[in-house]
């Protein structure tokens, strides 16, 4: 198999390099590694035809259409008439470069390199290439996802979304905030896993973009989430107020009692509630975020934080949330040493030691969970 040159040239956003040549013959020779490769010349786009019929059944319907968008909109338009057997790492690069100078974040370009590396990898177990090119990116190569990219509220802007939010979601954006619970999980919720005797939510099921009642994703999706017990009674006046009150009624119901629509939510709830209070741009998922912030600013430890989030596990956690696990043991171990260094030396007009210097500062609520930014795991 002869290998095109490496250096590319942009036009238009398409790769210069030449088209497949269609064959129905696929020889096989030897790479330069000494491994038996089938020499395909069937270009990317057709393949990934293959690939997604071949998952179709094997994924979840909302998978499936992210993982076409994504190859369709952002890979394709670039690399779809290059013969897959000739990708290598100098098209993924070309492909990050051109995704970064349209303005996409890191975590975006993750989304989008996530269904590219899947397909490559059937590549790979059929012989099509000898490697995943996306494997073979050097750290300092992969597109970068910053802590700023995320975006949590701090303790009053907790408070301002939920004076500001309808009254008739306020208690949806305080589950939200306060159980870290997926979007589907949430509108997926109904009151037989509302466990209020032991201040638990039992995460049993959760609502595909279909509106059907599915099987969680993993095992470790299938967990008890604590209750907060003003939370709990918030859900149990949203009750009593409720006509689907019935143990297999939706916690978070329509006026008809179906579940409520996850768009819906995000243009009636999160949106006016945002703008009321005079906040900046939150996507949904910001608010699991936060709840996430709120359990690692309050001291639990990553294992625990994962299963609360339900991650699959906690090295995901950990990716995700280093930089509030960092901050919170440094500002605590921080806070204590210069009390204890320095903290004599403060004193009240009355002559007294003073030795809280701010009643805030005692409280990571207040100032650790914030991180400004937005962005999509």
């Amino acid at each position: 198999m002869h290998h095109q040159s490496s250096q590319l040239s942009l036009r238009a956003g398409v790769s210069t390099r030449p088209p497949a040549q269609r064959t129905s013959a696929i020889p096989v020779h030897r790479n330069g590694s000494g491994f038996a490769v089938a020499e395909v010349t069937e270009s990317l786009a057709d393949y990934s035809q293959g690939w997604l019929a071949s998952i179709r059944n094997g994924v979840r319907p909302r998978t499936f259409d992210s993982y076409d968008a994504q190859l369709r909109l952002h890979v394709l338009p670039l690399l779809g008439e290059r013969p897959v057997a000739d990708l290598d790492v100098e098209d993924v690069l070309e492909l990050i470069d051109v995704l970064r100078s349209k303005g996409y974040t890191g975590w975006t370009i993750r989304t989008v390199l996530t269904p590219l590396s899947r397909l490559l990898n059937h590549a790979v177990r059929r012989g099509a290439i000898a490697a995943n090119p996306i494997t073979r990116l050097d750290r300092t190569e992969r597109p970068a996802v910053w802590a700023a990219e995320q975006k949590v509220l701090k303790r009053d802007e907790i408070g301002r979304l939920l004076d500001c939010a309808p009254d008739r979601y306020r208690t949806l954006l305080a589950a939200a905030v306060f159980t870290g619970l997926r979007q589907g999980e949430l509108l997926g919720l109904t009151w037989a896993e509302v466990d209020f005797d032991d201040g638990v939510v039992k995460v049993r099921r959760s609502l595909d973009r279909q509106g059907q009642r599915q099987e969680p994703k993993t095992r470790q999706a299938v967990r008890d989430v604590v209750l907060m017990p003003a939370l709990g009674r918030a859900l149990d006046e949203h009750r009593s107020r409720s006509a689907f009150a019935a143990p297999d009624d939706f916690v978070f119901s329509s006026r008809l009692g179906t579940p409520l629509h996850w768009r819906n939510i995000a243009r009636r709830a999160l949106q006016p509630a945002l703008k009321n209070a005079g906040l900046g741009h939150l996507r949904w998922h910001d608010l699991r975020h936060t709840f996430a912030s709120l359990l690692i600013a309050n001291g639990s430890n990553i294992v625990y934080v994962s299963r609360q989030l339900g991650h699959g596990s906690s090295d995901i956690t950990l990716r995700c949330y280093s930089h509030l696990f960092d901050r919170a043991e440094h500002a605590q171990r921080t806070r204590t040493a210069l009390e204890e260094s320095f903290g004599p030396l403060f004193r009240t007009p009355s002559g007294r030691t003073h030795t809280g210097v701010t009643s805030r500062a005692s409280s990571e609520l207040d100032s650790a969970p914030g991180v400004e930014g937005g962005s999509d795991t």
